[in-house]
């Protein structure tokens, strides 16, 4: 028999990955991005598998596949032996080269240059002047039992624990730390180190310790963002960030947004349980490195806080999120009470707790709660919103008096999702873009200056607003073949497409290009977010007018260039000191809630306080969505500095 007829035979094939150890036997007939998520090699694949983002490119460099080269390919690219993972089968045994593209960076992400902004919110931490954490160490001299007093070890333990902690709560104890109490009592005469944790009404006793080992209360502070995920190891002690890390979110695997990722959950018999798994496998990843770096062991961190949107929270916790696609849209839990962090399977002291921020609503989730209490959006006089632009972007606004949210659901065009070379921030992801009309020329930036490979989120606000001062796209989103730039070109589908990076330039290896399917994408997801926000304050009976400032908060917005972001519409034409980047709030927010139960309890109350407005029942969202697609807006008199602008431009 033949190779070639062996081959034809099989019903299992070897799939080996270039640059990894990892080599697979795989059922024939897979597709090349399953294989890959059993082998644990990432492909990147905004859309889950589903076939539309065409972002899972891969090379064959051995064997035979049938099918993958779809319409998202070029004709050069197929001729290069590209494919499309998702849709490309294993019909032999193989040998696969994932190119940078379609990698997942394994640098910190966020590394690029310093952007331009117009201004800058600096968050008020307002850490208590006394520190009270969720978990406490307390050193404690419990005295020894004796013939005049011969209570039993544990009364005698919560009553120094009262007088040290002037704490009148009842207390619970473990049944595994009451075991070991007898030991750690007598050890040291009586020199023991109690643990505590808030538990609402109770104060839970976690674990005792011979001797005094306090100087060692840490925590790990998390945002489980869809796109990140970031840790800061703190010292609940004094109040002080320690270290901090980040790493890409590994369930990008399995789509762009959270609705792909809910779908994929449920399109897969242990989809659950596998993002569960991937979820904690990256914090448990972050939580090494910031151990590895202050030589600590996993017995010396003892409290979790996360916050993240609410089909993060599931996915963290491991709750089907299943319903919060579905009407009425409805998750498991909003207000979970705190777990047993190693029960989640986070690498932690055994005895540790998981604390998650609170949640509103299906689409308001602790990322957003932290942010409220992060800006103190909650305790002001004056009307603020804050707003993260993401897949749903989330808006809030209110005062001391009141706070109302929603979400638009923009989808992922801003994250890269169904544009023609869009790409996430990782390394070599062009995210800055500077033109001059008169010369139609272009300067740009990338992510660790390295060689360009694609376009991120904040590339793409650029873009648009560079495309309109420089003549060459009109209101509409509509490209001038008519005008005089070299740029604007004819794509290989028929339609046209603006080429940004030449092949060649700065070491890149195709050309990189917005095409017009790019821009309605962008167009639709600027308009959903600017026309919640409009149709919010109308509910309220209420302009952008009243605000006194707007808040841009998350990843994005904190590299997002705000006049341009205002050019094309996706934010209000206001005075640049009303607009204001507010950083990572949902990390700030977690560490506020960790340093101090009061604010753990204060964010319960800040979403029990949140009304949240389902704009996909109210009749007028569909009227301003429409009327914001369109740059910067339909009503251009809403934005009056841009018609100045574009007057000065074409006089020029």
């Amino acid at each position: 028999m033949t190779e070639e007829s062996e081959q034809s035979e099989k019903t299992t094939c070897l799939v080996r990955f270039a640059g990894h150890e990892a080599a697979i036997e795989v059922r024939r007939g897979i597709t090349i991005l399953d294989a890959a998520r059993q082998a644990g090699v990432f492909i990147d694949s905004l859309c889950g598998g589903d076939g539309v983002c065409g972002k899972c490119r891969v090379l064959i460099r051995e064997g035979e596949v049938r099918g993958g080269t779809t319409n998202f390919l070029t004709r050069e690219e197929i001729h290069a032996g590209y494919i499309l993972a998702c849709e490309a089968r294993v019909d032999s045994d193989l040998m696969v080269e994932v190119p940078p593209e379609s990698r997942l960076s394994e640098e910190t992400p966020e590394l690029g240059r310093p952007r331009q902004r117009l201004g800058e919110f600096a968050l008020r931490q307002r850490q208590p002047s006394t520190l009270d954490p969720l978990v406490k160490k307390v050193h404690l001299e419990v005295p020894p039992a004796t013939l005049e007093d011969n209570s039993a070890d544990l009364e005698r333990l919560e009553r120094a624990l009262r007088r040290t902690l002037k704490d009148d709560k009842e207390f619970q104890m473990g049944l595994k730390a009451t075991r070991g109490l007898p030991e750690a009592l007598r050890r040291n005469n009586g020199g023991v180190t109690a643990t505590v944790a808030y538990r609402g009404g109770l104060t839970e006793i976690t674990e005792v310790d011979a001797g005094d080992t306090s100087a060692h209360n840490l925590a790990v502070v998390v945002d489980v963002g869809t796109t990140t995920i970031m840790v800061h190891l703190v010292d609940l002690s004094v109040g002080q960030t320690l270290e901090t890390a980040a790493k890409y979110n590994s369930q990008a695997s399995c789509g762009a947004d959270v609705i792909r990722r809910i779908i994929w959950c449920d399109s897969n018999a242990d989809g659950l349980a596998q993002l569960q798994e991937i979820t904690v496998a990256d914090i448990n990843s972050l939580i090494r490195e910031v151990e590895e770096k202050f030589r600590l062991g996993t017995k010396d961190i003892s409290l979790v806080v996360a916050a993240g949107n609410t089909t993060m929270m599931h996915f963290l916790l491991g709750l089907n999120p299943g319903w919060i696609r579905r009407e009425p849209y409805a998750g498991v839990t909003y207000q979970p009470p705190p777990f047993r962090a190693a029960e989640v399977g986070l690498t932690i002291n055994p005895r540790g707790l998981l604390y998650c921020l609170p949640c509103t609503a299906a689409f308001v989730g602790a990322d957003i709660t932290a942010g409220v209490m992060a800006v103190g959006l909650d305790e002001a006089d004056e009307l603020r919103m804050l707003i993260d632009i993401g897949t749903n972007g989330e808006i809030v606004i209110g005062n001391k008096d009141w706070l109302v949210c929603a979400s638009a659901s923009a989808g992922p065009a801003f994250e890269a999702a169904g544009n023609r070379d869009g790409m996430r921030a990782t390394r070599g992801a062009v995210d800055h873009v500077r033109g001059w009309s008169a010369h139609r020329t272009f300067s740009y930036s990338t992510v660790g200056d390295a060689a360009p490979l694609g376009l991120c989120g904040t590339a793409y606000v650029d873009l648009l607003a560079e495309m309109l001062r420089m003549g060459v796209m009109d209101k509409n989103g509509k490209f001038d073949m008519g005008s005089d730039s070299d740029r604007l070109r004819e794509g290989d589908d028929g339609g046209a497409e603006f080429v940004v990076v030449r092949r060649g330039e700065k070491g890149a290896e195709r050309d990189l290009v917005i095409t017009q399917d790019d821009v309605a994408n962008l167009v639709r997801a600027k308009g959903a977010i600017y026309g919640a926000a409009k149709v919010l304050l109308k509910s309220l009976g209420l302009t952008f007018a009243d605000l006194e400032e707007i808040l841009v908060a998350g990843a994005f917005g904190s590299y997002l260039d705000l006049e341009n972001a205002v050019f094309i519409g996706l934010l209000p034409d206001l005075p640049a000191e009303k607009l204001r980047f507010a950083g990572n709030t949902s990390i700030v927010g977690a560490k506020m809630a960790a340093l101090s139960a009061e604010q753990y309890v204060h964010a319960r109350q800040i979403a029990d306080k949140m009304t949240y407005f389902e704009l996909s029942t109210d009749s007028t969202f569909m009227t301003e969505f429409t009327a914001a697609c369109f740059f910067p807006h339909t009503h251009i008199e809403e934005f009056p500095s841009v018609m100045s602008k574009l007057a000065g431009e074409r006089q020029a």
